[in-house]
């Protein structure tokens, strides 16, 4: 087992192209997702995942007001840009 971040870092650099085509589900809400590995840095690996406008409605039309495409919408619905004046 891998105990440090040095060498987890190597092994994930020795492996990138094979470990970029994996996938990894992860359960938010009552649902599970999957994302994939688009990613794979000296720092981090990246988790991508597409969701569609239309299914977000649907999600939360079907009552899974605790899921993914529920906490994109109310990112998207709650955003609200900066005043550039306010950053001078």
């Amino acid at each position: 087992m891998i105990d440090n971040a040095e060498e987890l870092k190597e092994k994930a650099m020795d492996n990138k192209p094979a470990l970029r085509k994996k996938y990894v589900n992860i359960p938010i809400g009552d649902m599970e997702y999957g994302f994939r590995i688009s990613g794979i840095g000296a720092k981090a690996v990246k988790l991508e995942k597409y969701i569609k406008y239309d299914e977000m409605i649907e999600a939360v039309e079907e009552g899974n007001n605790e899921g993914l495409e529920a906490m994109i919408k109310k990112i998207i619905e709650d955003y609200e840009p900066e005043d550039e004046d306010e950053e001078e």
